[in-house]
């Protein structure tokens, strides 16, 4: 059985195929932004819209109100997933959207992790690092875990670099029952 997110892969994939053939990939990005946004904020449009008694035509009509100003291939992949009966799909559409067009620039999306909040030096200070490390563009995302205890855990791409003190407890823990 196929995935949410193949699903959904399989709806956002022709849009971001042809907002790159029309030039339209800001546009695009930026209306599945505000469309993630609008979810988001909005619980009566997100329950609407997700309603399954809800009249098609009547989601798609709220939809052309609420989104008219979108790019036309935005406002018809819209419409297009409501009128298939799969309005989940514009839940993820803009996360999907995004990482297509980072793989297309050539950016490998990634996370660090602290157990305090870093201020912007030591971020560009660890971006820097990273960036000479994988040689490309990363976009990285900087989370805060209390429960890591202190130092650093990296994802970039499939690859994740635990150098927090969490990890280094397990590492011993591991390392003493292997020894008993």
């Amino acid at each position: 059985m196929k995935t949410a997110r193949g699903i959904a892969r399989r709806y956002v994939r022709p849009l971001f195929d042809a907002a790159l053939e029309k030039g339209a990939l800001e546009q695009v990005g930026s209306d599945l932004a505000t469309l993630d946004q609008a979810l988001r904020e909005h619980l009566d449009l997100y329950t609407f819209l997700n309603n399954p008694s809800a009249d098609r035509r009547a989601k798609k009509n709220v939809a052309g109100q609420v989104f008219q100003d979108a790019y036309p291939f935005t406002l018809n992949f819209i419409k297009l997933t409501l009128d298939k009966n799969r309005p989940g799909i514009l839940s993820v559409a803009h996360q999907l959207f995004q990482e297509m067009l980072d793989r297309h620039r050539g950016i490998t999306p990634g996370s660090v992790t602290t157990a305090i909040a870093l201020d912007s030096g030591g971020q560009a200070q660890i971006s820097r690092r990273l960036k000479q490390f994988y040689g490309g563009d990363l976009r990285l995302e900087y989370l805060v875990d209390p429960a890591i205890l202190g130092g650093i855990l990296v994802r970039v791409g499939n690859q994740v670099i635990d150098g927090t003190v969490k990890g280094r407890l397990a590492g011993l823990k591991t390392a003493i029952a292997g020894k008993t």
